[in-house]
């Protein structure tokens, strides 16, 4: 969908060009009219334009001037000039400014509509060029520290897995890891802080992952990733240059605690910090990565009472308590009630429920009494959480049996459970439905009746979209998604409705009722009325009174 904006002082030129363009049938193209420079500011500011035509001599602000300012804060609007002056000076500075096409009002329709053609098919070469994709080429250059940040949080916590594009991602976020080497880790925590500001402590941070690419850099691939304010982590493959470390996991574990070793002191003496380190004893999997971060947070957090300047490696057995399965397995819980949660979010019904039914079938919570407590109390949590944030929370309760629900001695049976809470979910997802449908039925019915009711006023995109409170474009497709036509054809309905009901029953002009009826021109509406009806608007008049 393209905006052009038609601007001149004299409203009839406005109406006649605004109904030629409309008339001349431009794909997608939504016409938009000012009386001045001031009105056509007042567009700008509320929306973006593609196209502006308009009047170069106009009292106030002029039409260069007016171009000036469209450069200023929309550079891409393609800005087409008529005039019916044939001035050299006009059409030099016009030119300056980067105008589209200078046209003599003497020229006609025709070299009007070409130029309105010209400016269209320049916006869609610059496309076609990658201007933008060159624009958004550079903002990710610039954004690619943050993106891999991400990107490697999520392969740790688990929120990402490695699939078929793994590789391609790792190459387009210039990350030089191989998909099918395994990887060894390390994490890092600051011990404690003196009085630092919280730009100091961002810097000092920077200062450890700098110290620790000077000592490795030159034998191993590495990355480094600061999460939870104090903490770091190292995902580290050797680079292949490397024999030795390429084909010796052991030794790049030994290579890497000896390493982390002098890291620590180098820190120590020249940052003034103190670090703990955990460095992993074995590499794992990309698939892996998760539960390797995790045990390696595990060991530092059950380790914390020993002091400062730890360094451990997760194979330090006798440092860690028979604990971790237990942990492991509610971590697990944790991350499928969030994958559940966004199931209820996004409205995958049968994707929520085949997750419930996954967790009914785990073997590690059916033959543990504790998991089972633990996971019935987190789902039902989750579930009610969001059922209170959706409004649906009295609906839930008068329509299931929490109370069994919440009676610990019903957790005995795991099935029973899981179904009481499929239920849950079908009442949600009903609800949810419903309230979708209602809130669409009435976006329509409010829409359709401003029509209506302002058949003669403004009924662009831009009007509609500030009515709803949506973006234009995203109503538009709304819109015809929820009506099956566009937003468009309702309005050309309504007014050609409108305007059978005027010629039947009033004995208003034809020129007065294109005019309540929206249409820019008699001329044009004649033309658009008798395309739809086959009759001309006097001819229907007569004809209805029979």
């Amino acid at each position: 969908m393209r905006r052009i904006l038609i601007v001149d002082d004299e409203p009839f030129i406005v109406n006649g060009l605004a109904g030629m363009i409309k008339e001349a049938d431009f794909t997608e193209l939504e016409v938009y009219k000012a009386n001045s420079a001031a009105e056509a500011i007042q567009w700008f500011e509320r929306t973006s334009m593609d196209i502006v035509l308009t009047d170069i001599s106009m009292p106030g602000m002029n039409g260069l001037e007016l171009q000036k300012r469209i450069v200023q804060q929309w550079p891409r609007s393609k800005v087409i000039f008529l005039t019916g002056y044939n001035d050299f000076s006009y059409v030099k500075e016009a030119i300056h400014h980067r105008a589209v096409d200078y046209i003599l009002k003497t020229e006609g329709d025709q070299a009007i509509l070409a130029a309105v053609n010209k400016a269209i098919e320049e916006l869609n070469q610059e496309i076609e060029r990658g201007a933008q994709f060159e624009k958004a080429q550079a903002q990710l250059h610039a954004a690619l520290p943050f993106l891999q940040k991400e990107y490697l949080l999520d392969l740790l916590h688990g929120e990402l897995q490695p699939n078929s594009s793994f590789q391609k991602q790792m190459n387009e976020l210039s990350l030089t890891f191989v998909e099918n080497d395994p990887v060894l880790l390390f994490i890092g925590k600051v011990d404690e802080w003196s009085e630092y500001s919280s730009a100091d402590k961002a810097l000092l941070l920077y200062g450890v992952q700098n110290i620790a690419d000077e000592y490795m850099k030159s034998s191993v691939k590495l990355e480094s990733i600061t999460y939870d304010k104090t903490r770091i982590a190292w995902l580290i493959q050797p680079l292949a240059s490397n024999h030795d470390l390429m084909i010796d996991e052991r030794r790049l574990a030994r290579f890497v605690l000896g390493t982390v070793e002098r890291i620590q002191q180098t820190c120590k003496e020249l940052l003034k910090l103190k670090l703990s380190f955990v460095v992993s004893s074995e590499c794992c999997t990309w698939l892996n990565l998760s539960d390797r971060f995790e045990e390696l947070n595990r060991v530092m957090r059950r380790n914390f009472g020993m002091g400062h300047e730890l360094l451990l490696t997760d194979a330090s057995a006798e440092m860690i308590s028979t604990a971790p399965l237990k942990d492991s397995q509610t971590k697990m819980l944790q991350k499928q009630t969030s994958q559940l949660e966004l199931c209820l979010v996004s409205g995958q019904q049968i994707e929520f429920k085949r997750k419930l039914m996954e967790l009914m079938n785990d073997s590690d919570i059916r033959s543990d009494a504790d998991l089972r407590l633990i996971a019935s109390y987190q789902l039902l949590s989750m579930i009610m959480t969001y059922a209170m944030n959706e409004g649906f929370l009295k609906v839930v309760m008068e329509n299931t049996e929490l109370n069994r629900l919440l009676n610990q001695d019903s957790q005995g049976n795991w099935e029973e459970t899981i179904i009481r809470l499929i239920e849950i979910g079908d009442t949600l997802f009903k609800n949810k439905v419903g309230m979708t449908n209602q809130h669409s039925r009435s976006l329509v019915t409010r829409i359709k009746k401003y029509i209506d009711e302002n058949l003669s006023e403004d009924l662009s995109l831009t009007r509609l979209g500030e009515l709803v409170s949506l973006n234009p474009f995203y109503l538009s497709r709304l819109y015809k998604q929820l009506t099956g036509e566009g937003l468009s054809d309702t309005i050309m309905t309504a007014r050609l409705a409108e305007a059978k009901r005027l010629l039947k029953d009033t004995n208003d002009k034809v020129q007065d009722i294109a005019t309540k009826v929206g249409f820019e021109s008699a001329a044009y509406f004649n033309r658009f009325f008798k395309k739809s009806t086959e009759y001309t608007p006097q001819a229907y008049r007569e004809y209805s009174r029979k």
